[in-house]
């Protein structure tokens, strides 16, 4: 009865340990709470980026738990205040970068959760610094037959809501469009297949990157592989770097530096 008993509490102990491991992070994507407002209904950048990390988390063996974006929108809809204290801080990062740590700690609390990871994406052009959603360029460029050189930028950042400092983070920034600038489609068939090829860049290169790294931020031990070698989807209608950044994006203002990239093996 002894033995049972000890092998018993021993069970409990290592059961607490394993859940006490796991790191939950609230992946909030920019345009959260105003996907698919383009005509196309396709989602946008940042939610694309944001479903693929909690899927890469929830699939790093139990060292990083995440709830799905329908969950959070679900928790949202039953909580107004909070709905709009999230909105309000996501469009500041949206607009701008703006990290709003007092905010960000008060969703993090009702979500039982210590860390937020924030992701945007946008589309620039040559001509100006507007940032612009990815379709609401597609369908300008299309209707009106422009050729910029278009670039989408992704920005993705760590907070530890409970000392307000950011863990991770890096930026993106890609060339979209072919060799001759072009960024459009006069149908749907077009459009889906651009979403195809920009799904397996934001995946195979924006998510898998900034995941893993995250990971090794968390977890300095752990062991990961990581895929550089991109050789799919270049051609046709749209066009990707096939690059990882390798340095935090510079700038002469200080205060948009979020921390120093981690890489492993």
């Amino acid at each position: 009865m002894k033995i049972l008993l000890k092998l018993f509490i021993i069970f409990m102990i290592t059961i607490s340990s394993a859940q006490a491991a796991t790191t939950n992070i609230l992946v909030l994507p920019a345009d959260l709470l105003n996907t698919r407002e383009n005509y196309y209904g396709f989602n946008e950048a940042s939610e694309i980026v944001a479903s693929d990390i909690i899927a890469e988390f929830n699939s790093s063996g139990g060292k990083i738990s995440s709830l799905s974006l329908f969950s959070i929108r679900e928790k949202l809809s039953q909580n107004n205040e909070l709905k709009n204290i999230t909105s309000s801080t996501l469009d500041k990062f949206k607009r701008n970068d703006s990290i709003d740590y007092k905010a960000l700690k008060q969703i993090g609390n009702i979500f039982s959760c210590d860390y937020v990871l924030l992701t945007s994406s946008y589309v620039t052009t040559n001509k100006n610094s507007l940032r612009r959603n990815l379709w609401e360029i597609l369908e300008i460029s299309t209707a009106f037959d422009i050729s910029y050189p278009y670039r989408l930028e992704t920005s993705i950042v760590l907070i530890d809501t409970i000392n307000e400092i950011v863990l991770w983070s890096n930026h993106y920034s890609t060339k979209i469009g072919n060799n001759d600038n072009y960024f459009e489609a006069k149908n749907y068939a077009q459009a889906n297949e651009i979403l195809s090829k920009l799904r397996f860049y934001l995946d195979n290169v924006v998510a898998e990157s900034a995941s893993q790294n995250i990971i090794l931020r968390l977890y300095p031990k752990s062991l990961r592989t990581l895929n550089k070698n991109i050789d799919n989807s270049d051609g046709g209608a749209l066009k990707f770097d096939k690059t990882i950044p390798q340095f935090p994006q510079e700038t002469d203002d200080d205060s948009q530096f979020f921390g120093d990239m981690i890489y492993g093996i």
